[in-house]
């Protein structure tokens, strides 16, 4: 008698610990695939923002230089989540160039999104690397810092 009783706890508990691995085997899985969706949601966000600014920069910077110095203008851009690096004309000196690039870090490597100008940008927003929205001067001077270059310079409001 006393035999019958602890095989039914014993029973009870087996049961019990199957039914539980049997519920983490389904939900393992289910968490897995939502956490790479989100990921991938989260990364593919950041990308869409990065373009967004870029092509805010480039519309106010063509804007700014058809009406010509000292045509000044200041807009907001949103700095996504991830960004690795922010350059404006060129990368050498005199800085001068016509594309604005921002460099955003994901899974499968870093992304770069490219804007081409109409007219000569430069300037650095190097001060702008945590994600959130920067307010941004965008300026059309002529000779900029003597090199006799008409170029609008982008800098932090």
């Amino acid at each position: 008698m006393v035999m019958e009783a602890t095989e039914k706890k014993g029973q009870a508990s087996m049961e019990l610990l199957i039914t539980l691995a049997f519920v983490m085997m389904m939900l393992i899985p289910i968490t897995v695939l939502v956490y790479l969706q989100t990921s991938s949601g989260t990364e593919q966000l950041s990308i869409d923002q990065a373009q967004q600014s870029v092509n805010r920069l480039k519309n106010a910077a063509d804007m700014v230089a058809a009406q010509g110095p000292p045509a000044k203008t200041t807009i907001n851009i949103v700095i996504p989540r991830g960004l690795s690096s922010i350059t404006i004309g060129s990368s050498s000196p005199p800085y001068i160039g016509r594309e604005i690039v921002f460099s955003v870090r994901a899974a499968g490597g870093e992304t770069q999104i490219v804007a081409t100008t109409l007219y000569n940008v430069t300037g650095d927003l190097g001060d702008y690397t945590r994600a959130g929205t920067y307010p941004v001067v965008v300026e059309a001077v002529d000779n900029y810092k003597g090199t006799g270059f008409t170029c609008v310079v982008i800098r932090p409001a």
